[in-house]
């Protein structure tokens, strides 16, 4: 009899181990989560939506619900690790992780410009679909990012920091092109445009001489925001 309660005792442990050490990654993805990395995969890699698959994720953070998600471009072999909050699908970071061209043949960027742009932004000081102007200049390895509600003495946010890389997009226009930056300071209207250091990064998206999207992920708090620029103006 103590032998058979010996045997169901390390049963019930090795059983009890596994289910402690598998359902995280178990967990289905909420559609939320996995079509929100979809898309800004699909625009870190400057591709089609249909092109983009979740092929894998990491264990949940229990504490805040983000979770990393594994993505593929199905034509070109490509993959990417994407961070996301589980609960509200908010998207944190995409970083390429190999396979795949990052420059499409016969593309080429500027090395300097002035572009803007217009759209809704959200987080940090402006409220969700709030409508903005965005501005971007760089020069060299350095650029400067604006977000901010016309004419500019309100509601505003502006980055700086230095470009970590610029990519062609696909259509070969050289005022198409990605732009990936680390932060170095922010300054916003809730702290009086005074200059905070931070770090982080930035994803930059312009098209046909248009700022079409940003997200910059600072690590200090109210740094971060997201945005979305009209289809025309």
């Amino acid at each position: 009899m103590s032998h058979l309660k010996t045997i169901f005792g390390s049963s019930a442990i090795a059983t009890m181990a596994l289910l402690l050490t598998y359902p995280v990654t178990a967990q289905p993805i909420p559609p939320k989560a996995s079509n929100a990395c979809i898309q800004r995969t699909a625009e870190e890699m400057v591709v089609a939506t249909r092109d983009i698959t979740v092929t894998g994720a990491g264990p949940i953070d229990a504490e805040n619900g983000v979770r990393t998600l594994f993505m593929r471009n199905t034509r070109t072999g490509q993959t990417a690790e994407c961070r996301v909050n589980t609960i509200d699908g908010f998207v944190l970071s995409v970083k390429l992780t190999g396979g795949g061209p990052t420059s499409p043949p016969g593309s080429s960027t500027p090395t300097e410009g002035q572009f803007e742009g217009r759209g809704t932004a959200s987080g940090a000081v402006f409220g969700r679909g709030m409508r903005v102007h965005s501005s971007l200049s760089f020069n060299q390895n350095r650029f400067s990012l604006a977000l901010f509600v016309p004419p500019g003495t309100g509601t505003q946010i502006q980055y700086q920091g230095t470009i970590s890389s610029l990519r062609g997009g696909s259509s070969g226009n050289p005022n198409s092109f990605v732009l990936q930056g680390r932060l170095q300071s922010f300054a916003s209207s809730a702290n009086r445009l005074q200059v905070r250091r931070t770090s982080g990064n930035c994803r930059i998206e312009v098209f046909d001489a248009r700022i079409v999207s940003t997200f910059c992920s600072g690590n200090a708090p109210g740094s971060s925001t997201q945005f979305t620029g009209m289809k025309q103006f």
